[in-house]
């Protein structure tokens, strides 16, 4: 495996452990475990330095082009 992959690997790794905090955030303040919050600011049960690390991670991870697809308004 080379060295990008590598990191591309633990750059993705830790964004699914961000989102995994946030779901047990979400658990614990007695969420319903069938439902998935909206994501929104304040609705997401992140602290903003997770959110920002998640957001910088997601740009490392996907390409421009991604963005430019599928997140463009």
């Amino acid at each position: 495996m080379t060295q990008s992959n590598t990191i591309k690997q633990q750059r993705s790794q830790r964004i699914l452990e961000l989102f995994a905090i946030a779901r047990q955030r979400y658990l614990d303040a007695e969420g319903n475990p069938r439902r998935t919050p909206t994501g929104l600011k304040g609705d997401d049960y992140m602290t903003d330095e997770e959110s920002q690390e998640a957001l910088v991670l997601g740009r490392q991870i996907f390409p421009q082009e991604y963005y430019d697809r599928f997140l463009a308004v």
